[in-house]
């Protein structure tokens, strides 16, 4: 979503530097009313994907994380919900107990 509102909004103000230039040589006419629409279109649409990408990034340091396995959220400074947790620590037990076994 902010992407899209971003690649707009840099549209929307190409949009209005290009047709200022076209209007000016082609029709030989000022159009300052749609090149101030476009302008503004495009600049507010920019504003709204900055000010929705502080929000999403706040949003996301405040949720904090979730397991990368089941989506639940866990603890500050946890990777792994208890469940899974417990699971990597374990098959990491294992897998040292097979390296030591084989060494």
């Amino acid at each position: 979503m902010v992407k899209l509102l971003r690649t707009i909004g840099f549209i929307g103000v190409a949009a209005a530097i290009l047709w200022m230039g076209i209007s000016e040589m082609v029709f030989h006419e000022k159009r300052f009313s749609q090149v101030r629409f476009l302008l503004a279109a495009g600049v507010l649409l920019l504003v709204a994907s900055f000010i929705l990408s502080l929000a999403l990034r706040v949003s996301n340091k405040m949720t904090g994380s979730r397991c990368p396995r089941c989506g639940k959220p866990v603890q500050q400074g946890h990777i792994y919900c208890q469940d899974h947790l417990k699971e990597v620590v374990n098959r990491s037990r294992d897998d040292q107990r097979q390296k030591g076994d084989l060494g």
